[in-house]
């Protein structure tokens, strides 16, 4: 395996600090990294490699010994001289070094940076991976331009577009299934299910996200990735080219809604105004359920509901498929995401099989690792991004339609 050069935009952040170096120190343990990695970690603060130790709390002295820092001032374009000369450095001395770039940052940034990438010749077309964080864009639009930047810049098969529950266990799993039985897709369709319900729960609220958070929103911020990825991934017709095109076949078959207003409502916690960052008076939602469908293919009109929310009675994360009362097929499936990972299959009998999903990784260790060895079922294709973008920019269009019902720690709908 190649030596790895990861550069890390966005180090100083809280993803950074909870997620990615975690998922990075676990992947070097593992061997995964290769021999003689090295972790450019880049962020704005005027910091030396002692001070991004100490901030993100690495004492390992192996992993310390491959973590270097760049300061890079992203909003003045000053600094990308020095991390190109940084890495050309490192790449010298292993000529064969695989350069990966993580981008964990605000969307706002996200042209500006890869331009100035490419313009320093840091980003270019052949072997640089670009891995982005989430969110792609903050709508078709926009999601549509990025795309148009990129695709003028690098090759597709270059651009890594994270929704880090793809590389949950359990949504891992339900691929699998597509793609090593037939059997499960088989009973997937409106013959057999009667509905589909995917819900997150968080018992958090916003967590000092407020100035950011106030002006996404929950559909944006868990609906357009993460449910509508769990959904598409449950969905997916098999025989298939690629996942991307699998989930995209899904995707762009939801149903506009000419009946959303009617079939959704949103929700607000109680005392969510007053958090620091958030708009006097705001009305946007912090909880949801939308209830949708397909207009083509082997679930059409079979109804999809969509639930999330913070501070809910309990933290969990599932897809549960009803099904109709047909001998030979189950009465229900729950594909648990969170806390627990498994797999229930309750029968019409009454009989109940559990499954216990092997737990790997952290879904951001699984995420790099897939990156690193060149796979792309765990990533977001580029017409599928847009696809997403599209159904959510119908729904969020609709919202000043829906009342906004105020919750206090309970079930809000």
């Amino acid at each position: 395996m190649k030596p790895i050069i990861f550069v890390l935009f966005g180090a100083t952040g809280d993803l950074a600090l909870r997620k990615i170096f975690p998922a990075i120190e676990t992947l070097y343990d593992e061997g995964i990294f290769g021999a003689e990695p090295n972790i450019i970690a880049v962020s704005r603060r005027d910091w030396d490699t002692s001070q991004l130790l100490s901030h993100a709390g690495i004492s390992e002295k192996n992993f310390t010994k491959i973590v270097s820092y760049s300061k890079v001032d992203i909003e003045h374009g000053i600094g990308y001289a020095d991390l190109y000369k940084k890495i050309e450095k490192l790449k010298e001395k292993n000529p064969n070094s695989q350069v990966m770039i993580y981008l964990s940052l605000a969307p706002r940034h996200q042209s500006n940076v890869i331009e100035s990438l490419a313009r320093e010749k840091i980003l270019s077309r052949g072997d640089v991976k670009l891995l982005m964080e989430k969110p792609f864009g903050t709508d078709e639009k926009s999601a549509h331009e990025l795309d148009k930047l990129l695709v003028s810049l690098i090759d597709e098969n270059q651009i890594y577009r994270i929704d880090h529950y793809l590389g949950k266990d359990t949504i891992m799993a339900i691929m699998d299934m597509h793609d090593k039985t037939a059997e499960f897709s088989k009973i997937m369709s409106r013959e057999n299910v009667n509905s589909i319900r995917i819900r997150l729960w968080e018992e958090k609220g916003i967590d000092g996200r407020g100035a950011s958070y106030d002006h996404v929103g929950a559909f944006r911020d868990v609906g357009q990735n993460h449910m509508l990825e769990m959904f598409a991934v449950l969905a997916a017709d098999v025989p298939h080219e690629s996942w991307h095109d699998a989930r995209t076949h899904v995707l762009k078959h939801l149903t506009p809604p000419a009946q959303t207003c009617e079939l959704s409502d949103r929700g607000q916690y109680e005392n969510y105004t007053k958090e620091v960052g958030v708009a006097i008076g705001s009305q946007t939602e912090t909880a949801f359920e939308v209830t949708t469908s397909l207009s083509a293919g082997k679930l059409a009109n079979v109804p999809i509901i969509l639930q999330s929310g913070k501070k809910m009675p309990a933290s969990e994360v599932f897809i549960e498929i009803i099904f109709k009362d047909i001998i030979g097929i189950p009465k229900r499936m729950i594909f648990y995401v969170q806390p627990q990972q498994e797999i229930i299959t309750e029968y019409i009998d009454g009989k109940k099989d559990i499954f216990k999903i092997p737990k790997t990784n952290d879904a951001y260790a699984n995420i790099i690792k897939a990156a690193i060895l060149g796979q792309s079922r765990e990533f977001v294709g580029r017409q599928e991004i847009e696809a997403l973008w599209r159904y959510a920019d119908h729904v969020v269009a609709c919202w000043g339609k829906v009342p906004l019902r105020i919750y206090n720690n309970e079930k809000p709908f």
